[in-house]
């Protein structure tokens, strides 16, 4: 007699099979975090995950204390990984813990607000999925330049004559850039000299060409690279870069100032982020635990600060405006290279026109040399009277 559940009976238990190898190879394909390891070096941290799958992740930033989190979907933590993991390079602490059923929550809390990046490698010949985070250093070329312009210590700037050797830079009727900015460079260099709390030393002090190893030749690139080089060697708290400028219409004049927000001094292209910073209308103030610090005292660890670079531009332009014509009543960006230091605050001056006639006048006259100084150092010293001022209310 034909009886159709002895039919069913064979395709059902096929079928809780097919189900239940289905579900281990879901369970399977979960992702492990394997590791969590650190690696520094001056200034850069680079935090690597180890994974035994491709996973689907979210980034995001947050402030106060400054973090950045990282959600795993689908992933499992290794038997024995560290779930918490103390300070290392830029990194002051992490935590790992399941926020929900479906992630892993990574909590970095970092030294401050830092440019980061994350890159996904697959596997290769490694055995493990990797994500790289890597963390540097924003702002501490403003922290340096606010700190050092109100505490004991003297106060050091570089000073980069543009160009020299063989590069003559402008062309005047009467005079080459790389001899005039090089005039005007050691007239500025005596000057801030002889200011109790400052110092200077210039890039080159004659007609040389910056390059690495004192070599008599190099690229441009690397003599650019140089320049910002010899000012972090001499601890300069300030890179100020002297030109003089051309153009082709002769009736264009005027002096211009350049400089850069911190986070535009990434190189074009980069992957590099900053973290999230929340608005606020003052871009110095004392770190929380430093309030109560003398300021003659004050270290770049104790400020939370960013685009001095801007802003003492700002206070050098006030004064110069009162010497000199000035095209532009505000600092421009531009991403010269020798603006883009992220550990040397820095400004680049175009003195004037040398394609103007007038202005090329103005320029070769000593006189003229003396006044475009002195407004310099009156915007030194302006700003740091504003710093001081700001800070002191905190």
């Amino acid at each position: 007699m034909h009886n159709p559940s002895l039919k069913k009976k064979p395709i059902t238990l096929f079928a809780a099979i097919i189900l239940c190898c289905l579900f281990t190879s879901m369970a399977d394909s979960k992702s492990i975090l394997k590791d969590v390891r650190i690696n520094q070096s001056d200034g850069e941290t680079r935090l690597v995950l180890d994974l035994t799958e491709k996973v689907k992740y979210k980034l995001f930033t947050l402030n106060r204390p400054d973090r950045i989190v990282i959600d795993l979907y689908e992933t499992d933590l290794a038997k024995g990984l560290k779930t918490k993991i103390k300070k290392s390079g830029l990194i002051n602490e992490i935590r790992i813990a399941r926020n929900n059923s479906r992630r892993i929550r990574m909590v970095i809390e970092t030294s401050e607000i830092l440019f980061y990046r994350l890159s996904a490698i697959p596997k290769n010949s490694n055995p493990n999925h990797r994500l790289v985070i890597d963390l540097k250093k924003a702002f501490e070329g403003s922290k340096k330049l606010a700190a050092s312009s109100v505490n004991r210590k003297k106060f050091i700037v570089a000073i980069d004559p543009g160009h020299g050797g063989k590069d003559p830079g402008a062309q005047g009727s009467q005079v080459i850039e790389k001899d005039l900015v090089l005039k005007i460079s050691k007239k500025l260099k005596k000057l801030i000299d002889e200011e109790k709390t400052m110092s200077a030393f210039l890039i080159r002090d004659n007609d040389s060409f910056p390059c690495p190893g004192n070599k008599k030749n190099c690229r441009q690139q690397e003599s650019l690279s140089e320049r910002i080089s010899r000012a972090k060697k001499g601890g300069a708290d300030l890179l100020i870069s002297i030109h003089a400028d051309a153009f082709s219409d002769s009736s264009v004049r005027g002096a211009t100032l350049y400089a850069l927000s911190d986070a535009r001094k990434i190189r074009r292209g980069s992957d590099y982020k900053v973290m999230y910073r929340p608005k606020t209308k003052n871009n110095v103030r004392l770190q929380s635990k430093s309030s109560r610090k003398s300021l003659s005292r004050l270290t770049e660890d104790d400020l939370d600060a960013q685009d001095q670079s801007i802003e003492v531009g700002k206070h050098i332009l006030r004064e110069m405006m009162k010497e000199v014509r000035i095209r532009k009543k505000t600092p421009r960006e531009a991403e010269f290279a020798v603006l883009k230091s992220t550990s040397v605050a820095s400004v680049l001056i175009e003195t004037s026109y040398l394609s103007n006639k007038n202005d090329e006048k103005f320029l070769i006259n000593p006189r003229n040399q003396d006044k475009i100084v002195e407004a310099i150092v009156r915007g030194l010293k302006s700003y740091s009277a504003s710093i001081r001022k700001d800070l002191a209310k905190k």
